[in-house]
């Protein structure tokens, strides 16, 4: 089989679980990442700058020169047939590589790395996304092609002049036989949100849309799965909406755990917006995970959201930041509970069709014959 390689600076990180469940659905290909900093256990053959005793020189040296990946391991590298970088500031990072073995590089874009405003990362001090802003340009003429995760991001990487041939949409996929529906309700009736602790994701919206619902549900729960920056903010709001009590804030979780959860939710809800810099969600894979187990979803009509979630069939979609039509939405389902069924199986019924892993991990490879036969 070919092999084909995988680059990300950081990885794996729980929050990326689809970058593993991709390459480990490959048929084909047989996936070999090159990673810079290693955070955890990597199932497959791989690279690791982090590694080893001379790790955090090789690090150093990477940041400065972006040939590290080179050394000591040319002969293993020459065995790939292209590489594919996600998110675009690591194409950045990986494309002298691509060129100096002479073979293509792919790279998936995934939401932050375009829609976030340019003078946001400008501003950010981080040397990362100066890189990225200085070598875009470049990136747009090298790079064979580019994958956009949804319709609305492929838009968005066009109004920045990235070329039309080069930019295609994927939709990256769920396990549908990982995320399916329980054999049985959960008992205690409960929302679930999963989404980190930052502005985009629009968690204080839902908290205040679930102070509307807890007098009239005393036994409705929010479980919310996450964290980040606003953590401390979140919980504050929630003791003073006085729903602290029936709110539980879980952390991360582990992708099993969040499993778990899904199947056992009456709603999952995340009231995603756009944030002052610009980031907007690409799609929101998790969408697509909850539809899998056939729970029904309330989200906003905001960026690749509504090619996850299809208004009135799988689930409620409503304006950014109103916790009132949030709150109503939720009450519809939680107080018909023939609608919230119909409402699920159809879910299941379009990620099967639309995002189901192995049929969209086999389009993938038919991309990478593609490229790598050019």
């Amino acid at each position: 089989m070919r092999k084909i390689g995988i680059y990300r600076t950081a990885y794996p990180l729980a929050s990326e679980a689809f970058i593993t469940q991709q390459a480990a659905a490959m048929a084909r290909y047989t996936p070999f990442f090159l990673v810079r900093t290693k955070c955890g256990p990597v199932d497959f053959e791989h690279i690791a700058l982090s590694e080893g005793r001379a790790g955090r020189l090789r690090v150093l040296l990477f940041a400065g020169t972006h040939l590290a990946l080179l050394l000591g391991s040319t002969v293993r590298l020459r065995e790939l047939s292209l590489l594919h970088a996600h998110f675009g500031p690591d194409g950045v990072c990986v494309m002298p590589l691509a060129r100096r073995l002479r073979i293509p590089l792919i790279v998936t874009f995934h939401g932050g790395d375009c829609t976030v405003a340019r003078r946001s990362l400008l501003l950010s001090g981080k040397l990362y996304n100066y890189h990225f802003l200085l070598k875009e340009e470049k990136l747009k003429k090298e790079a064979a092609l580019f994958l956009a995760v949804s319709g609305f991001l492929r838009r968005r990487l066009l109004d920045k002049g990235y070329p039309d041939r080069k930019v295609r949409t994927h939709y990256i996929g769920v396990d549908t036989e990982r995320f399916k529906p329980a054999e049985r309700v959960c008992d205690e009736p409960y929302i679930l949100c999963v989404g980190r602790h930052v502005a985009v994701k629009g968690i204080d919206v839902l908290l205040r849309a679930f102070s509307r619902l807890a007098k009239n549900h005393r036994a409705l729960s929010l479980l919310q799965v996450g964290e980040g920056p606003l953590t401390g903010t979140l919980h504050s709001l929630a003791h003073t909406l006085g729903i602290a009590t029936r709110v539980r804030f879980l952390g991360a979780q582990p992708h099993d755990k969040i499993v778990e959860l899904m199947r056992g939710a009456r709603v999952f809800a995340l009231p995603s917006q756009k944030a002052e810099n610009g980031q907007s969600e690409a799609l929101g894979i998790v969408f697509n995970e909850a539809s899998a187990c056939g729970i029904p979803v309330v989200a906003t009509r905001h960026g690749g959201i509504p090619e996850a979630v299809l208004d009135g069939e799988t689930g409620f979609l409503v304006a950014e930041k109103d916790d009132v039509a949030l709150a109503e939405r939720l009450e519809e389902l939680l107080s018909d509970a023939a609608l919230a069924s119909r409402m699920g199986r159809r879910g299941r019924e379009y990620v099967c069709e639309a995002f189901d892993l192995r049929k969209q991990t086999r389009l993938l490879e038919r991309i990478y014959d593609e490229v790598a036969g050019q």
